[in-house]
């Protein structure tokens, strides 16, 4: 079994939290292998947070680094991306496979929170090599699927680790780079008046009604109010906003949702439509800058804030 570790010096983790990300042989948990685990935590007798990597140079070798999963882990929470679909439940069934005991810890799938913001932010693609960008990141490692690849077909030897451990490091590095997403999109979704802070929190049309939360950081007045073709519910932090929408043409191509812009502000959308209308969602992705000023203009007209 090869160990490597590096110090890590990030500012996203806490000291009972633990990024975790893992390499295999294929995607089937009951005959492909664990071959890396990868690992940010802080370690409290060095009194520093690290990443430990660990490669199973055979098949024998992967029971040792299951029980070193089940080690370092205890009392962590953990952060993945798309570890409740994949890593998580490859690693419980690695376990069973070798009459180990599986663990379920508490885990943060920073996949789930992104997948649940798609409608409101338009995304390049979920994988973790684009949403890193987000953050600044621009790596330059293996292709994991070539270096997986490689891996499988030589399963024996595994005798060039570097390539896939590069890759498993570059993954832990972005997930703990992304671990406060969530917060960056919700201020990217956000607006303030008069010190409240409001974000935009999901967003689903059904029918031709649109329903829309938002969230504010501080309580606001209990209000209901009802307008041509809105109504705004007002319950402490919480507002749910429905708007009346006409679904229709925007452009030759393009398609999506409008209301009557009875909100005296400016259309923000892509295309170019009918003054008299507002954009409230367009090619599948919801207009947020229109739908964060219509709030903004609501909250001021109704002057729910103290």
């Amino acid at each position: 079994m090869l160990c490597v570790r590096y110090p890590f010096y990030g500012k996203n983790l806490k000291k009972d939290e633990c990024i975790l990300d893992i390499e295999t042989t294929g995607l089937d948990p009951k005959i492909d292998k664990l071959v890396v685990l990868g690992l940010i935590y802080f370690d409290y007798k060095k009194n520093k947070f690290y990443i430990d990597q660990y490669f199973s140079k055979n098949d024998k070798e992967e029971v040792k680094l299951l029980k070193i999963y089940k080690e370092k882990i205890q009392n962590k929470k953990l952060i993945t991306y798309n570890g409740d679909i994949f890593d998580l439940p490859f690693l419980n069934i690695r376990l069973i496979e070798n009459k180990e005991e599986p663990i379920w810890q508490i885990n943060l799938d920073l996949y789930k929170i992104i997948k649940n913001k798609r409608k409101l932010i338009e995304f390049d693609s979920m994988k973790l090599t684009n949403i890193e960008k987000i953050v600044g990141i621009e790596r330059n490692d293996p292709s994991r699927y070539k270096v997986i690849s490689k891996l499988s077909d030589d399963i024996k030897n595994r005798n060039n680790p570097r390539p896939i451990l590069i890759h498993n490091k570059n993954d832990l590095i972005a997930t703990e780079a992304i671990a406060n997403i969530e917060e960056i999109i919700n201020d990217e979704l956000s607006f303030e008046i008069n010190n409240y802070k409001i974000h935009l929190d999901s967003a689903y049309i059904d029918k031709d009604i649109a329903y829309i939360n938002f969230i504010s950081n501080k309580i606001l007045k209990k209000s209901y109010f009802r307008g041509e073709n809105y109504s705004l519910n007002i319950n402490d932090y919480s507002i749910e906003l429905k708007i009346i929408v006409l679904y229709g043409k925007l452009s030759k191509n393009s398609s999506g949702f409008v209301t009557v812009n009875n909100f005296n502000i400016e259309n923000k959308g892509k295309y170019k439509i009918n003054k008299n209308l507002i954009s409230i969602m367009e090619d599948k992705i919801f207009s947020c800058e229109n739908i964060l000023n219509i709030m903004k203009f609501l909250i001021e007209k109704e002057t729910v804030t103290e």
